[in-house]
């Protein structure tokens, strides 16, 4: 299994990532990617977030979803919503 990295999401900065959701797949847009300094002994790779928005119409609930962008995945991901203002907000936290 390979554990996924910030370098394998680069590539999708800027972009258009495709949620699969019910009855229809959504999109949202990943905006930037906050790196962590891992502990040593403790992290099996280096910690790091995704941070996705969309328009307020595009809803998603706290949960796993498959995502692609076309350069990479579908990869299961969680996604949280953080608190929306004009846009939806969403982070994915690999630890």
């Amino acid at each position: 299994m390979h554990l996924l990295t910030p370098e394998d999401f680069e590539p999708w900065i800027g972009r258009k990532v495709r949620v699969a959701t019910l009855p229809d797949p959504v999109e949202i847009t990943l905006e930037r990617i906050d790196r962590r300094s891992a502990l040593r002994g403790f992290d099996v790779r280096e910690p790091f977030s995704l941070f996705f928005e969309s328009p307020l119409h595009v809803f998603l609930i706290d949960g796993t979803y498959e995502l692609d962008c076309g350069k990479g995945g579908p990869h299961a991901i969680l996604l949280t919503q953080l608190q929306p203002s004009d846009r939806r907000f969403y982070e994915a936290v690999f630890s």
